[in-house]
């Protein structure tokens, strides 16, 4: 079934809105156009009207918000910046997707509508970074103002939110419209965005700043806590190790071993991997440090032998390739 737009032409029609105005002679002059696609556009109605749809934007909406904010952090735009830069791709084919479909069905309405009109204000400021890299390049100093302004994309959510496009400053506005002020709606528009962005944005960030501060506070007192239990049971380890150095010294004097090393053999059999060791103080004693010279000389000694050991290896080998018959040559 074929709609059809018809006015007559005796017909008056009073608007005070100059966009009425317009759409009322585009009527006027198109009257007789003729749809030949109802069926598609029935389709598409249905598609963007459902509550499906909906719930499909507004969750892209929230995802793409919740991408510019990890987008002011440079480490994680340095980690992510792929996939931050197919989600930009993806964020913005769907937003030219959905005003093209609204435009389709209803191309002369759809710019009626305050909330399109907010819709394509933000979807022009969603190109103005990339014609802005394009004309004038990736340096360009008046770029970090262009991705500063994105974070408006989060306004799409009033078009598909009740809530947030009631929110009783209609029924205000429409008396003041009854009452005649001047201004009177540039008035509300700039009051609701300070009230509810600016005032509403600096609170929740005030919040966030003496929470954060909270809890560095709490990790570094937590912080000190562990450090002092790590000191007190290493300063325990430490008296042990003493001790028992000490009592090794004390039976070196008294029992008939020649010097300290020949002590310590007895003590390195009752060792075992899993005992934990400090090496403060202990480090620089002086029997600690005789016996630490007297491994590295035993280190040295058994390279040495390893390497006398791949050289006779070689040499044999040698031989032993020498003692080969060669191929006779053709």
């Amino acid at each position: 079934m074929s709609q059809l737009f018809r006015y007559p032409k005796e017909t008056r029609v009073v608007s005070s809105s100059l966009l009425d105005t317009i759409s009322i002679q585009f009527y006027l002059r198109f009257g007789s156009f003729q749809r030949k696609d109802t069926q598609c556009q029935a389709f598409v109605k249905r598609l963007i009207t459902s509550r499906l749809f909906k719930i499909i934007m507004i969750s892209i909406i929230s995802l793409n918000a919740f991408f510019v904010v990890l987008w002011t952090d440079y480490t994680t735009r340095y980690n992510l910046f792929a996939l931050y830069e197919v989600s930009e791709l993806l964020f913005v084919s769907i937003y030219s997707s959905e005003f093209c479909m609204k435009l389709y069905v209803d191309p002369i309405d759809y710019w009626k509508d305050g909330y399109n009109l907010l819709d394509v204000i933000i979807i022009v400021i969603i190109f103005i970074p990339y014609a802005l890299h394009k004309f004038k390049g990736k340096h360009y100093p008046h770029l970090n103002i262009a991705d500063g302004i994105q974070s408006l994309r989060i306004l799409k959510l009033i078009t598909y939110s009740r809530g947030i496009r009631v929110d009783g400053w209609t029924d205000l506005q429409e008396q003041l419209d009854n009452r005649d002020l001047a201004l009177s709606r540039a008035f509300t528009i700039i009051f609701i965005l300070l009230a509810s962005f600016v005032f509403l944005s600096m609170f929740v960030g005030v919040m966030i700043f003496y929470t954060e501060d909270s809890i560095k506070k709490f990790e570094r007192e937590l912080m000190v806590e562990r450090h002092v239990t790590l000191m007190e049971e290493k300063q325990v380890i430490v008296k042990r190790q003493q001790e028992e150095v000490s009592r090794l010294m004390e039976t070196q004097k008294k029992g008939n071993y020649g010097n300290f090393s020949e002590l310590v053999e007895n003590f390195k059999k009752t060792l075992r991997h899993t005992d934990p060791m400090v090496l403060d103080d202990f480090g620089t004693s002086l029997p600690f440090i005789d016996v630490y010279f007297s491994t590295l000389d035993n280190q040295d000694t058994t390279i040495c032998r390893l390497q006398e050991l791949y050289y006779e290896i070689a040499h044999v080998l040698s031989l032993m390739l020498e003692d080969l018959p060669q191929k006779k040559q053709s």
